[in-house]
């Protein structure tokens, strides 16, 4: 009985050495720098496809679409329906409209540029680019440029200005 608790005395003794030894040595080293986390590509069409899903749930306001359905109705009934005196007379529709249309357009391209680099097999990450300038103008179009839009359109319906210190 006592070999065997010498022995798993001993054992423990140079297991403790051994790590002694790894640590003093492997201070020495010149630190390996750190490996960016890389996402791994996704490999097939479906995991391209939950890919780019996860990406797009990730970064689009849950309001976005329920406020570019409403610029598209907004567009159809006034602006589509308005004659280029009209809109030349009110000061400030064309700009807005422009900028809205732009900003539609950017989002439109953003989005389909990530999804073929998704299908192609392409692992977007986070901090990509044009993931980035895609939530920009999600933001931009939804809280600045659509309700700017309205305000020249119908000024009865303008966003009302809210102080923090009511809320």
């Amino acid at each position: 009985m006592d070999t065997i608790f010498y022995a798993v005395v001993v054992l423990l003794l140079l297991l403790g050495g051994v790590l002694f030894l790894m640590k003093a040595y492997g201070g020495r080293r010149s630190p390996l720098p750190e490996p960016e986390t890389v996402v791994a590509p996704p490999v097939n069409k479906e995991e391209s496809e939950e890919h780019f899903a996860m990406l797009m749930n990730a970064i689009t306001p849950e309001w976005y679409w329920r406020v570019n359905h409403e610029y598209i109705d907004f567009i159809h009934s006034t602006v589509k329906k308005m004659s280029l005196e009209q809109l030349t007379a009110a000061p400030g529709v064309f700009d807005a409209q422009r900028r809205c249309s732009d900003l539609n357009s950017a989002v439109y391209k953003y989005y389909d540029n990530i999804k073929k680099r998704c299908m192609n097999g392409e692992a977007v990450t986070f901090s990509d680019i044009e993931l980035m300038n895609l939530r920009q103008c999600f933001r931009e179009f939804s809280l600045d440029a659509y309700p700017q839009l309205v305000a020249v359109v119908w000024p009865a319906c303008k966003r009302p200005q809210v102080a923090l210190a009511d809320i």
